[in-house]
């Protein structure tokens, strides 16, 4: 009599474990690109939108530098945190850039509007009034955009941006109804007049000098 044998299916533990250390060293290889991709995409994501938003604001303000009348903040050879311009249009008069709370704004007459994004940090705004005569006007401003990723190590991606702008030149101004120049009212606070139906009134919002 004949006895026939049987193949036994399954897994043995020793394959089962085979397995485990063969997913292990996978995971150990792959985990680490696969963040190391995901942290580079998210850098890349960063260095546009920090450009982007640089360039926005440079663009801001030369189209409204460019056609302003004159400069009113800073003065002649100062430097300061806050550009007012002022514009022949009541609507646009007087056109301000200032920082406030990390973002780029522009206050143009009662209409206040954030320029940046929310996800960039834009810091040291500073103007440097370099005319020189009031009938060539210029001013040469410089800024910090940056963006923080917030990842397991935390990584800043940070851009400076500087620019001059020209004013074009005007044969006759209008804009100057109110005639007070704005400025600093406190130790912190920046104030200007808006000129409505005539009157000349302290405008209800202020920005910060320091």
């Amino acid at each position: 009599m004949q006895l026939s044998s049987r193949s036994r299916s399954g897994v043995t533990f020793i394959e089962v474990l085979l397995f485990l250390a063969i997913v292990s060293i996978v995971g150990v290889i792959i985990l680490p690109l696969l963040f190391a991709s995901t942290e580079n995409r998210l850098l890349q994501e960063s260095i546009s939108l920090v450009e982007h938003n640089g360039t926005l604001i440079l663009q801001s303000l030369a189209q409204n530098t460019h056609h302003a009348e004159r400069v009113i903040g800073p003065g002649m050879g100062e430097q300061g945190k806050v550009l007012a311009l002022q514009s022949a249009s009541g609507a646009m008069n007087p056109t301000i850039f200032a920082l406030s709370g990390g973002s780029f704004i522009i206050v143009q007459h009662t209409d206040q509007q954030i320029i940046s994004a929310s996800q960039v940090a834009v810091q040291n705004f500073t103007v440097s009034n370099t005319s020189t005569s009031s009938t060539r006007q210029s001013v040469l401003v410089s800024f910090t955009v940056s963006r923080t990723l917030r990842l397991e190590a935390p990584r800043t991606y940070s851009q400076g941006f500087e620019a001059l702008f020209t004013l074009y030149p005007v044969d006759k101004t209008v804009g100057n109804q109110c005639g007070v120049t704005p400025g600093c009212i406190d130790s912190g606070h920046y104030s200007w007049q808006i000129f409505d139906a005539g009157v000349c009134q302290n405008a209800s919002t202020t920005l910060n000098c320091l």
